[in-house]
């Protein structure tokens, strides 16, 4: 652990602990394709993580602890995050289904039902970013 991250917010941690499970999802079906890794950086960059913190969870995401979202808003942005993440090569594997299912319920719901991955992908797909996502299916 590095001295920086003994000082962390809630909310710091919440955010490192997301790219965590994003990091998760990309290794879930074998290494990472340069797809997911682009969208490990851009998403890593968003939310504040810099590129030593980047590699650091990349390279041992399970050194790294899981902290619960704070909101409904906040847990629903982050599981559409990690669909983006498994889908991002055109299709989601089993072994990224039991991770998704796994991490969602650690982020705060009761089970990947209460998602509607359907209609996460099929957004994706009409080229919706997450605001869209999200106006769509939680408001």
């Amino acid at each position: 652990m590095e001295i920086e991250e003994l000082y962390e917010s809630g909310e710091r941690k919440v955010d490192r602990s997301h790219f965590r499970n994003l990091v998760m999802i990309a290794k879930a079906d074998g290494p990472m394709g340069i797809e997911e890794k682009n969208l490990l950086n851009k998403i890593g960059a968003h939310i504040g993580l810099s590129p030593e913190q980047i590699e650091r969870i990349i390279k041992n995401p399970k050194q790294f602890s899981s902290n619960t979202p704070y909101n409904r808003e906040e847990r629903f942005e982050q599981i559409i995050n990690l669909v983006q993440m498994a889908q991002i090569d055109g299709n989601i594997s089993d072994k990224e289904m039991k991770v998704l299912e796994h991490v969602a319920v650690g982020i705060g719901f009761k089970s990947l039902d209460e998602v509607d991955v359907e209609s996460i992908i099929a957004l994706i797909g009409r080229g919706e970013g997450t605001d869209g996502i999200m106006d769509e299916l939680l408001y």
